[in-house]
């Protein structure tokens, strides 16, 4: 008897412990999400000085990493008091991004820090400058050259992070934000670079600055299968 009610006990504290260690496998997706930038499209109707367009895209390589792209087209032509300019090309963006974000089931948010390295070819219009020619500031005098100068390049490395939520089955919604620091770049003689197509604006130094909202859709391409343990109650 005794025999009896220890294996119905040994049986009923494995079952308990079988309960306890349940391991389920749940899909996660792995994809090419491709979007585009919703500033650089929106500013073509709200900005007459602006023209452009970006393509963005990244890849699922594991777990935690995705390999990240953007390319695009950019043409801006800037006045202030001093000088009259246009600025036209396209650049190209490749590098690599982690997930921080830890999802729950069937989620494939993200909260993400990211590195690429950029390279832009442009052209540059120099259409107008002043020169002072005395001491007041009426004695300025404005030049008009239009000065064209084609083959232009620029270099740089950019560091930044953001986040993408899914909103529906598949379509997400970003924002990121990123500094760029110049490697090395191609001038015009007599002047300078002040704007590259896909680093922005640059300010003191050879450092940018910049900020994007995005909309992408993800295209499933497989899943794969993790154990996930799960806790059941008893």
């Amino acid at each position: 008897m005794r025999t009896f009610i220890f294996f119905i006990s040994l049986v009923f504290t494995t079952s308990l412990f079988a309960q306890d260690s349940l391991v389920k496998k749940y899909p996660e997706v792995y994809g090419l999400r491709i979007g585009t930038d919703l500033i650089k499209a929106s500013r073509n109707v709200w900005d007459k000085n602006y023209k452009g367009f970006e393509i963005n895209a990244d890849y699922r390589y594991n777990k935690d990493w995705y390999i990240a792209a953007e390319a695009g087209f950019e043409d801006r032509y800037k006045k202030d008091d001093q000088l009259t300019y246009t600025t036209s090309g396209m650049f190209l963006k490749v590098g690599v991004e982690k997930n921080l974000h830890k999802n729950w089931l069937n989620m494939n948010n993200m909260i993400y820090v990211g590195a690429r390295y950029g390279l832009s070819l442009h052209n540059q219009t120099l259409h107008s400058y002043r020169i002072n020619t005395g001491s007041g500031y009426f004695n300025e005098e404005i030049q008009h050259p239009e000065l064209k100068s084609t083959g232009l390049s620029a270099h740089w490395l950019e560091l930044g992070f953001g986040m993408k939520v899914e909103i529906v089955d598949n379509l997400f919604l970003g924002i990121n934000a990123r500094f760029t620091a110049l490697l090395s770049q191609k001038q015009p003689e007599g002047f300078e670079n002040l704007y590259y197509p896909g680093f922005g604006q640059k300010y003191s130094g050879s450092i940018g600055a910049g900020f994007g909202y995005t909309i992408s859709y993800l295209i499933p391409l497989k899943k794969k299968y993790n154990p996930i343990k799960v806790q059941q109650k008893r």
